[in-house]
């Protein structure tokens, strides 16, 4: 199976991309492509409408900090033409609020427990997302970077990468629900980064404190970019306490928009173009 779906990058300086999905067969709902969120997500108003069995409610843990979520079953989810059944998904107003934070509403995000079975490609040039599965053949043209990858956690499924700044190796979380790189104060303290004041950024949860700062060198793979706008927050530590691994840098959409990116999830493989 393989299918092509356009999508829109919305929320000006803090950019997402945003897809028409569907749920138990519904109309299409504008959703976030989220890598790094463990679930699909919808609003409640828009799941209790769809008639999605409810399981129970439970403490989720944005960046931002905690959330209370339920936990539902989706009969469905379609994205383009490919369609999972038995799908788990919370529900959260929070999506309310990021909508907000954007100035464009979202009904729900697609995450790990959609977007696992597949090989997922963003061109942000051409603005399509293609999923595609094992049995097709991938992507055989030039990669800028092909690198293996892990996941963080059975419960926090981050895309982990090792990435340079200023030739210092560091390990970071690949994220298409970030709007910017974000590094943690260690880091920036080891790479003497000089930081300044900056807006308060959106997360799950509620506002994350934060400065701004510019990395001169960031590698991935034999890629180097050159003065790179970062946002320096605390919140990685959580991240990381969370996880059991170290995590010191989320690659957002500033980065990941240069490149056609594709995550293969069941080979567990990234790749630059």
């Amino acid at each position: 199976m393989l299918t092509k779906t356009p999508f829109r990058l919305v929320g000006g300086d803090q950019p997402l991309i945003v897809v028409a999905a569907r749920f138990n067969g519904s109309e299409p709902i504008d959703c976030a492509l989220d890598t790094g969120a463990s679930h699909a997500v919808l609003l409640p108003e828009i799941g209790h409408r769809l008639g999605l069995e409810i399981e129970g409610t439970r403490q989720a843990h944005g960046a931002a900090g905690s959330m209370r979520v339920e936990m539902a079953k989706a009969e469905s989810i379609a994205l383009g033409d490919a369609v999972v059944h038995g799908v788990s998904v919370l529900m959260s107003d929070d999506l309310r609020r990021i909508g907000e934070a954007i100035g464009h509403p979202l009904g729900g995000c697609i995450g790990f427990s959609f977007l696992e079975r597949f090989r997922v490609s963003v061109d942000y040039a051409g603005l399509t997302l293609t999923l595609s599965t094992p049995d097709e053949a991938g992507d055989t043209g030039p990669a800028r970077v092909e690198l293996p990858f892990t996941l963080a956690h059975p419960s926090k499924p981050l895309v982990l990468l090792p990435v340079k700044v200023d030739g210092h190796e560091f390990r970071f979380a690949l994220d298409t629900g970030a709007s910017t790189t974000v590094v943690s104060p260690e880091l920036a303290r080891r790479c003497e980064l000089a930081s300044t004041a900056m807006p308060s950024m959106t997360g799950g949860g509620g506002t994350v404190a934060a400065s701004s700062a510019l990395i001169q060198s960031l590698q991935i793979g034999g890629v180097r970019i050159s003065r790179v706008r970062v946002a320096v927050a605390e919140f990685l530590e959580m991240l990381s306490r969370a996880t059991g691994v170290g995590i010191d840098g989320i690659l957002g959409t500033n980065v990941l928009r240069r490149f056609t990116l594709t995550i293969d999830y069941p080979g567990k493989i990234v790749r630059l173009a």
